[in-house]
């Protein structure tokens, strides 16, 4: 699944006994003190092709460096590098400009590679890159949901787990002459059609979440193809009295900027309304 977490930061200088014991060391505005390996295009790239963004752009990474008082320095020379070229040469990866190829399997036995940005000769920084295989299907994880009831009062953390359904999910697949498996690390971005929440405002009656209970539409398949999103409902306000109503969600799936075959997929939801 995607994963979310602090920007990395490597800083040349450690201050070990006090801020003062710093005062002395690449205080000029031009001199490196951080960099930043920005959030990548996608979290995984197609053996065979090259990095591209959520909508099929090949797209390069990218890094910042910062002075010691937190200011970009626009001109900063940064070099960009596969980390693991000792281990093997699974990608390639232009030095400036940062574009990154898929060339063969990593050898790592999370099947990623490590990407690296420099600046100067001491500050480095690592992210990780998936190296998968070419998504070409997409289709539903089951048939048919079962019915889902809210609870009231809708009040409270444990309330609000309850009214929180279980994951609609879609399988990203491939197809070779081995037979069909999943495409792992791929990004999906789900949509709330009705009751319609195109900017998954959270205030709405229903919105989209994540494992963590988060306000999320964008989902990374797992090492067998799944992603998924949950869907928050406010018991209060959906469904009506009496009614049965179904939340329908879209997942959209692409590659190269080309929906997959079965995308995107429509997932039905119904709901009653609890007592």
């Amino acid at each position: 699944m995607m994963r979310s977490g602090p920007r990395v930061w490597v800083c040349a200088i450690t201050c070990a006994l006090s801020m003062a014991a710093c005062a002395e060391v690449g205080l000029a505005p031009d001199v490196p003190a951080a960099i930043e390996l920005t959030a990548l295009p996608s979290p995984s790239v197609v053996l065979g092709d090259t990095l591209r963004n959520v909508a099929g752009v090949v797209t390069p990474v990218q890094a910042v460096v910062r002075n010691v008082g937190g200011d970009i320095i626009a001109d900063a020379k940064i070099r960009y590098l596969y980390a693991d070229y000792a281990r093997d040469s699974a990608l390639a990866v232009d030095s400036i400009s940062g574009i990154v190829r898929a060339l063969r399997v990593s050898k790592a036995s999370t099947g990623d590679g490590r990407l690296a940005a420099r600046v100067s000769t001491s500050l480095q920084v690592l992210k990780s890159l998936v190296i998968t295989t070419r998504p070409d299907s997409v289709h539903r994880e089951q048939l048919s949901l079962a019915l889902f009831t809210t609870t009231l009062p809708d009040t409270g953390r444990a309330a609000a787990t309850t009214n929180t359904s279980a994951s609609m999910a879609v399988v990203v697949r491939h197809l070779d002459s081995l037979g069909v498996k999943g495409v792992n690390a791929w990004p999906v971005r789900f949509e709330l059609l009705s009751p319609a929440n195109a900017t998954n405002d959270t205030t709405k009656s229903v919105w989209l979440v994540d494992d963590q209970g988060r306000a999320s539409v964008l989902d990374t398949s797992d090492a067998a193809g799944i992603a998924g999103r949950k869907v928050r409902i406010r018991a209060a306000q959906f469904p009506a009295v009496g009614v049965t109503d179904s939340v329908i969600v879209r997942a959209i799936v692409s590659y190269k900027g080309i929906s997959l075959k079965g995308a995107p997929v429509r997932l039905a939801l119904p709901v009653k309304r609890g007592s």
